[in-house]
C-alpha cells in the first residue's frame, strides 16, 4: 500500500510541476501588441510584412531586396535579403535583425512640403536593438569576404549566419552598437498596410521622426 502511494504522490506532483511549467510560460509571454490605425480603430500588430522584389541596375551590376517583419508580441525580426536579379531568385545575402519593441502615444506627422501629408495619425514607436546577423549565399561571394576579413571573420561559408552587430566592418567594436539601442520611429496602419518613419537608421537620434516614409509601404500577409 505504502508503495501505491508514493507512486500516486510522484504522479500528482509531477503533475503539478508540470501545470506550474506550463502557467508560467503563458505568464512569460508577451499579449499581442495593438495601436490605432487610420480610421481610429484599435488593431493587433502581429503578422508578418513583406516588401515585394524591388530595387534598380547599375550596368551589369544588380541590386535587389526583398523585405519581410515579423511581429509577434513585443518581438520584432527584420530580414532584408539581397539578390542579383530582377525576379528576386537568386539570394546573395541576408541581414537579419532581431529586436524588442514598445507601442507608444499617438501622433500626428508634421514639417512635409506636401501638406497632404501632414496630419495623419501615427503611433510612437520605440525598439531595442538585440542583435544582428549577415549571411552569405553564394560561394562566389566567400573569397572576397574571407580575404578582407569581414566584420572580423575570415571563415565565412555559405548558408551560415554571423553575427554582426556591435561590430565594424573591419572587425573592431563598434562603440555605438550596444545591445539594447534604442530606435524611435513612428508606424501607420491603413488597412494591411504598414508604413514608418523617415529614420537615420540603426544609430538614430532620440527624436521622432516627423514624416513617413512614403517609399516603403509594407504588406500584411
Amino acid at each position: 500500500m505504502k508503495n501505491i502511494f508514493y507512486i500516486i504522490l510522484m504522479i500528482s506532483t509531477l503533475f503539478f510541476l508540470q501545470a506550474c511549467s506550463a502557467d508560467e510560460e503563458v505568464a512569460t509571454t508577451a499579449a499581442s501588441q495593438t495601436m490605432t490605425d487610420s480610421t481610429g480603430a484599435t488593431v493587433s500588430l502581429d503578422g508578418n510584412y513583406v516588401i515585394k522584389c524591388n530595387g534598380t541596375s547599375y550596368g551589369s551590376t544588380h541590386f535587389f531586396n526583398k523585405q519581410e517583419i515579423l511581429i509577434s508580441g513585443t518581438n520584432y525580426t527584420e530580414t532584408f535579403a539581397q539578390f542579383n536579379d530582377t525576379d528576386c531568385d537568386n539570394s546573395t545575402s541576408t541581414t537579419k535583425s532581431v529586436l524588442t519593441f514598445a507601442v507608444g502615444s499617438d501622433t500626428k506627422t508634421s514639417g512635409s512640403d506636401n501638406s497632404s501629408k501632414n496630419g495623419l495619425a501615427v503611433t510612437k514607436i520605440v525598439l531595442a536593438v538585440q542583435s544582428s546577423t549577415f549571411t552569405i549565399h553564394q560561394a562566389s561571394l566567400l573569397k572576397s569576404y574571407n580575404d578582407d576579413e569581414m566584420f572580423g571573420y575570415s571563415d565565412w561559408a555559405v548558408d551560415v549566419a554571423k553575427e554582426t552587430w556591435g561590430l565594424n566592418d573591419n572587425g573592431t567594436v563598434a562603440e555605438t552598437e550596444v545591445i539594447g539601442l534604442k530606435v524611435y520611429d513612428i508606424w501607420h496602419v491603413s488597412g494591411t498596410s504598414l508604413k514608418t518613419g523617415y529614420t537615420q537608421g540603426i544609430e538614430t537620434t532620440k527624436d521622432y521622426p516627423t514624416e513617413l516614409n512614403d517609399s516603403n509601404v509594407w504588406k500584411k500577409d
